[in-house]
């Protein structure tokens, strides 16, 4: 028996039998059929010094995704992502804890217009901005990225996503050869509600937070690696307190084959889990901004690349949260989808100074 097979025994009971088709009728759906199995796996030797301790080093597994997507037909598919980590709290501190990340329907309707490449996402789905941005700065494998790592949201939630493009969709080709998830050739976006708390807490309110994204190619005709981006999100903070929630971001940057370069700046009120807030006012959400840079240079014909990052992040009133974060990385490729990158930190905090070395393994399938 192959792989795909004892991989679908095992999760039947996730995926539908039966698909509603044009004429009205139910069919039975080929399980096997328009299969993908995918995975990305984040090893490491990491070795960390916090503060003035003693240098701590020890293997871990960082991240490990395992997804299955089903094409149903041309109009409906679904997306099942395992998340897996180490727990690092509670009495189960050090296990291996497995969660959802992604578990949705994904709806492409055939519509005739000016909006391209339409998409519908229901149940746990992408957010927008990391999503996007993880497309770039390929390195997650290092660390979150500077949004999620500061705490103000993260990359997947419980809700309703609906994307597309304005205007054509660019040659496939040219996202081939580019670091790029932009398919509109002049602009493309997203915009989603959710219940707010990220895919791995409870609502712990009634409301709900809008987030959406906007893409744009100003030189789609000339030099379309630039780009430009606006990020969203305006909600209240998961508590029962719903403080204020409210995120805005501006991105720009040079998204070509061998050089990429970006740099946003993000300001705003409060974060999703409702924890940047006045000590003795738990209802008034903190205002915070910052700012990320990232650059990647790939060197032709070689399987080296080079990368940096640096980060600032300041919360108004909190200067203990502030960080200044310096982050620098090799890649080197060992075969498709398999590579060795070396990633060194200095997060500089307002009263202490935290280094990190890791050699990481990623595997990608």
């Amino acid at each position: 028996m192959n792989f795909k097979k004892i991989v679908f025994i095992l999760i039947i009971p996730l995926i539908t039998s039966n698909l509603y088709s044009q004429n009205n009728t139910t069919q039975q759906i080929d399980l096997l059929h328009g299969v993908s199995i995918s995975g990305d796996w984040f090893i490491a030797h990491s070795n960390t010094k916090k503060g003035d301790e003693n240098w701590d080093n020890k293997f871990i597994v960082k991240r490990s995704y395992f997804t299955i997507k089903k094409e149903i037909n041309d109009v409906f598919s679904v997306r099942y992502t395992q998340d897996i980590a180490i727990d690092k709290e509670g009495s189960d501190a050090g296990n291996v804890e497995t969660r959802m990340k992604y578990l949705y329907l994904k709806v492409k309707p055939k519509w005739n217009n000016s909006i391209t490449g339409s998409y519908f996402e229901i149940g746990m789905v992408h957010r927008p901005w990391i999503t996007y941005e993880q497309k770039i700065n390929v390195y997650r494998v290092q660390g979150n990225m500077a949004i999620e790592r500061n705490k103000l949201y993260n990359s997947a939630g419980f809700g309703i996503l609906f994307g597309g493009n304005i205007g054509p969709k660019i040659e496939k080709e040219y996202l081939t050869n580019n670091s790029s998830s932009m398919k509109g050739k002049y602009a493309s976006f997203a915009i989603g509600i959710f219940n707010g708390g990220g895919y791995a807490s409870f609502e712990e309110n009634s409301n709900k937070v809008f987030e959406g994204v906007l893409h744009l190619r100003p030189f789609a005709n000339s030099i379309p690696q630039i780009q430009l981006s606006h990020a969203f999100n305006i909600g209240k903070g998961n508590t029962e307190d719903a403080p204020e929630f409210s995120q805005f971001l501006f991105h720009g940057g040079y998204m070509g084959k061998y050089f990429n370069f970006g740099g946003q700046y993000h300001f705003g009120k409060g974060d999703y889990k409702g924890t940047y807030i006045e000590i003795l006012d738990p209802t008034k959400a903190l205002k915070n901004d910052g700012y990320s840079i990232f650059s990647e240079y790939i060197v032709k014909d070689s399987p080296f690349a080079f990368f940096g990052r640096y980060d600032y992040f300041n919360v108004t009133k909190d200067s203990s949260k502030n960080v200044k974060r310096q982050i620098a990385g090799i890649k080197y490729n060992l075969y498709k989808g398999i590579s060795v990158v070396l990633t060194g930190e200095n997060a500089i905090y307002e009263t202490t100074e935290d280094l990190t070395v890791d050699l990481n393994l990623q595997i990608s399938f």
